[in-house]
């Protein structure tokens, strides 16, 4: 059977440990924000569809020296929208690596002072005799057969780990 000693610090480091599992699916929609085509990227493609539409009125064979015309400016505009397009590329990449990996040391770093503060309040009491882990799971409390916040936060991120994984796959 288990006991709450703590309900506030067992919510508490549960969600924290929870957002720290899901840093990488936050990721995602904050740097969606920032990436999103510029208005130049869709004008110009807007103007290559104008053009395409404009080609495919055009014969070929009839009008070649208009419909080459047209293809090279296609072609120079595709170049213009790639280029464009792979300068957004690196930027998303950027913001997104910046994003994650500070989302990942805010959770670290709140979670580590959480764990330091809070080092002697065990979380949760088990009836019985936990005989070979009681060392472990108490550590550094001193109340019999509880789970200190060390183990809390280990067993939540692991648990986390796994049942995120395969949604995340």
């Amino acid at each position: 059977m288990l006991e709450v000693i703590n309900g506030f610090l067992l919510v508490y480091l549960t969600i924290l440990c929870a957002v720290n599992v899901l840093v990488p699916s936050l990721v995602k929609p904050i740097v969606a924000c920032f990436a999103r085509p510029s208005n130049e990227e869709r004008t110009i493609w807007g103007e290559i569809l104008k053009l395409k539409a404009e080609q495919k009125t055009i014969s070929m064979k009839d009008e070649f020296a208009a419909y080459s015309k047209l293809q090279r400016r296609i072609n120079k505009l595709e170049t213009e929208l790639k280029d464009i397009s792979q300068s957004r590329m690196r930027k998303s990449i950027a913001i997104k690596g910046s994003v994650h990996l500070g989302l990942q040391v805010l959770c670290i770093v709140v979670m580590f002072c959480s764990i330091v503060w809070y080092r002697r309040e065990p979380i949760v009491t088990l009836k019985g005799n936990l005989f070979p882990l009681t060392n472990v799971l108490t550590y550094p409390s001193n109340t019999p057969n509880a789970i200190s916040t060390h183990i809390w936060v280990l067993i939540t991120n692991v648990s986390f780990k796994c049942l995120i994984k395969p949604f995340m796959s």
